[in-house]
């Protein structure tokens, strides 16, 4: 055979086994979802651990997906069959309201039971029912608004304020601001909520108002497909369209934020985008985030001189990984991810007798413990204080000889006196 065979049977065995890598890697890349959305964020709800990540920190209009923290309050204080009333505040909201449906006559004195009001918002979307909660749990759109952003805070959506309970953009300058992330943990809790968690996954259902029976079906056009369980819509001039979905698939639950979409023709785009997003982060795999043996930090700690007392002294070691940490990697993680020392106060002398300690990794609302080890000995201590040890054993030396002669002197000392009475006896 000529070398012209061999070198051709040669590349073609190279072809093969590369081949197969580079085709794994054109098959990832083609997986990362395309979305006209500005801003999108997927969340495993049962581990908060964040798969899927574009522009999620940056503030947007919510519009409707606004209800979704309403409607947790609204739940948390009211019972299914209260009775909420209509005020002259809530009647004047015309905005895609229930009161559309009876010619725009609702009245103060109207009422509906409290689950209907709940159908009514995140089924419907119902802006005057939105504030009929508000003024049900607070008395006042601006007392409830403020009762919002406290709770934003406590789940840790530190990008969002709100200044009306609905959503609607009614001032361009003032208006509901939050971020993907914080859309993803606030609707985390609604979710958790049973009575909110049945309202989003209803598909069609009727209110009465003022003796008349209202039919109203969801926004939610993607409602029962691919394991979509449930959300909330939005739609705003600044805000685009919105969408927040509940996903189970096999067991598995995410939420799904889609902020700032085009409606499109048929009003499809968002909902597009959210399937799209949601079928990547399920077929999402972990890549590593740190390795077994990288150190990811050093840490100052304190201890006594002379181990249980002594002036207090600083020493400074580095905290290694004795594990591989995985995470997804988007640019949410990436900039969020972090592996940190527990924040008690370690003993230098406790840690070089065992180096073995619990770290944590956490990116976002995510958290686990993950193994490490800090890189301490009690030979470093040793040397790190040596002179103060050498002074210290050079002391405790003369201490002894200096123990041993005046121990010496004061037995020579009795002997002379021994000797002496001994002496005088013999007279």
């Amino acid at each position: 055979m000529s070398k012209k065979f061999f070198r051709a049977l040669t590349l073609v065995i190279c072809l093969t086994l590369v081949a197969p890598f580079f085709n794994t890697t054109i098959a990832f890349a083609a997986t990362e979802p395309q979305i006209i959305g500005a801003s999108a964020i997927t969340m495993d709800m049962d581990t908060g651990e964040i798969i899927y990540s574009k522009n999620a920190d940056v503030q947007r209009s919510p519009a409707s997906t606004t209800k979704l923290l309403t409607s947790l309050l609204f739940a948390e204080n009211k019972n299914k069959s209260d009775i909420i009333s209509y005020t002259d505040v809530s009647a004047a909201v015309t905005e895609t309201s229930l009161t559309n449906f009876i010619g725009n006559t609702a009245k103060a004195g109207d009422t509906l039971t409290a689950d209907e009001v709940m159908d009514a918002v995140m089924v419907y979307s119902a802006n005057d029912a939105a504030v009929m909660m508000a003024e049900s749990v607070a008395g006042s759109v601006d007392a409830f608004c403020a009762l919002m952003n406290q709770r934003a805070q406590e789940l840790g959506a530190v990008n969002t304020h709100f200044v009306s309970p609905n959503g609607l953009e009614t001032d361009p300058n003032n208006h509901n601001v939050t971020t993907a992330y914080d859309l993803a943990l606030i609707a985390k809790a609604a979710f958790q909520n049973d009575w909110v968690r049945e309202a989003s996954g209803i598909d069609k259902t009727s209110v009465t108002l003022d003796g008349k029976k209202i039919y109203i079906e969801t926004r939610n056009k993607i409602l029962g497909v691919d394991g979509n369980i449930g959300g909330k819509t939005g739609n705003e001039t600044q805000a685009g369209h919105c969408f927040v979905g509940f996903y189970n698939r096999n067991g598995r639950n995410l939420i799904t934020v889609v902020l700032g979409s085009e409606y499109g023709a048929d009003g499809m785009n968002v909902f597009h985008d959210t399937e799209a997003v949601a079928n990547y982060s399920y077929d999402a795999k972990k890549t590593t985030y740190k390795s077994t043996g990288d150190e990811i930090s050093t840490v100052d700690l304190n201890y006594k001189l002379f181990k249980f007392f002594g002036p207090i002294k600083t020493i400074t070691a580095p905290v290694i990984l004795d594990q591989d940490v995985e995470y997804y990697k988007n640019d949410f993680n990436d900039k969020n991810a972090k592996i940190e020392v527990p924040s008690n106060e370690l003993d230098a002398w406790k840690v070089a007798s065992d180096n073995n300690v619990d770290l944590t990794f956490t990116a976002g609302n995510h958290s686990e413990t993950v193994k490490g080890s800090i890189t301490l000995s009690v030979g470093q201590i040793l040397k790190a204080n040596i002179g103060v040890y050498a002074l210290a054993l050079l002391i405790t030396i003369l201490i002894i000889v200096l123990i041993f002669v005046v121990i010496k002197l004061i037995i020579n000392s009795k002997r002379r006196r021994r000797n002496r009475r001994r002496r005088y006896s013999r007279y």
